[in-house]
């Protein structure tokens, strides 16, 4: 079943974080999609390719950082807005393209970065 809804995944790898992201998105007229590694995330893009954006941690647990899978996101799918959380200090090597919001961040935060593509408007 496809929405006519925005669509974006969100990759973190602490529930409760991922669940606030989530939330903060759907009040933004998002059907959201979860991950807690870059593995998960690959497979939920695979599998829904109506996703236009992607909200990850810079530093997921696993093999793969989440400023790594910005990197391969924005190469297979250019089109995908991609938004970079991070704790502490900022990650220097962040894709073209990519935003940072440092958290701990507020809802508007994150509300105004993805609307600043202008996804939440009708075409």
């Amino acid at each position: 079943m496809t929405s006519s809804r925005p669509a974006a995944l969100i990759v973190e790898d602490q529930p409760f974080v991922g669940l606030v992201a989530s939330d903060i998105l759907r009040e933004s007229g998002f059907q959201t999609f979860h991950a807690y590694d870059a593995a998960g995330a690959a497979a939920v893009l695979n599998e829904h390719p109506e996703i236009e954006v992607v909200v990850t941690d810079a530093e997921l647990t696993g093999e793969v950082t989440g400023v790594e899978l910005c990197r391969r996101v924005s190469q297979e799918r250019p089109e995908v807005q991609l938004v970079l959380t991070a704790a502490g200090s900022a990650p220097t090597d962040v894709p073209k393209g990519a935003r940072v919001l440092r958290k701990p961040y507020a809802s508007g935060e994150l509300k105004t970065l993805v609307a600043s593509k202008s996804l939440l408007l009708e075409s």
